[in-house]
């Protein structure tokens, strides 16, 4: 519980907007304590959008692009 809530609060401090959110915990390919979770953001550009890949990666969060 709160692992959504403690990424969304990453986002919110590089001030992303989030326009949707999907997540999938059935997938075979995660483990137990896993979550697949697709963003859609809005940013101001594309150092934003780096700034907000770098503060997701030094989460510990993986990003595809």
């Amino acid at each position: 519980p709160g692992a959504l809530a403690t990424l969304l609060g990453v986002l919110s401090v590089v001030d992303a907007n989030v326009l949707d959110v999907s997540h999938v915990r059935t997938d075979p390919r995660l483990g137990l304590a896993e979550a697949e979770v697709e963003l859609h953001l809005e940013t101001k550009g594309p150092e934003h959008c780096a700034e907000v890949g770098r503060a997701l990666r030094e989460a510990g969060y993986t990003v595809i692009d």
